[in-house]
């Protein structure tokens, strides 16, 4: 009965083989892993408001800052606009005040 067993070899090479597998999988694995702490890494940050209200760093909201500034100039103009109907409302007293 002849046995067929595998020489030194094919024994080295079958061990290399299985060693490259390992090992790709291994990769795979790692560069998953990257890519999944990078991804919400990144969606965690686009979340985040650095500015803590200054505006001193970007976060991602221009669209709210400029929103902000607009609101405060309409609010300025409403407040002048007030402002100047009173001193009007005032001054028409005082002249009917005078008249008397």
């Amino acid at each position: 009965m002849v046995e067929k067993t595998a020489t030194v070899d094919e024994h080295a090479v079958l061990q290399l083989q299985a060693r490259k597998r390992r090992n790709v999988w291994l990769a795979l694995a790692l560069v998953g892993f990257v890519v999944i702490v990078g991804v919400s890494t990144a969606i965690r940050i686009q979340e985040t408001d650095f500015s803590g209200g200054d505006r001193l760093y970007f976060s991602g909201y221009l669209d709210e800052a400029e929103k902000e500034a607009a609101d405060r100039e309409a609010e300025a103009r409403y407040d002048a606009l007030k402002a100047e109907e009173a001193a009007r409302a005032e001054a028409a007293v005082n002249a009917e005040t005078a008249d008397e």
